[in-house]
C-alpha cells in the first residue's frame, strides 16, 4: 500500500531542486544514482522513492511499497 505524503509547499521546493540538481550531475557526467536499486531520499520525517526516466529523476506515485 502507498504511503501518503504529507509535504509543505518549502519542503516540495527543497526537493524538487535536489531532484533537478542530481538530473543535471546525471546528464553532465553520466553517473547515474544506484539505478538498480531502490532509490530514496529523506527530508524531516518523510522517505520518498524517486526514479530516473531518461531525463529526469521524479518522485514515484507509490512511496511505500
Amino acid at each position: 500500500m502507498s504511503a501518503p505524503l504529507n509535504l509543505t509547499a518549502d519542503q516540495l521546493r527543497k526537493i524538487g531542486s535536489a531532484l533537478d540538481a542530481m538530473a543535471e550531475i546525471t546528464k553532465s557526467f553520466g553517473v547515474g544514482l544506484a539505478p538498480h536499486g531502490r532509490q530514496q531520499l529523506g527530508l524531516d520525517d518523510n522517505v520518498l522513492s524517486f526514479t530516473w526516466d531518461g531525463q529526469a529523476y521524479v518522485i514515484d506515485d507509490r512511496n511505500g511499497d
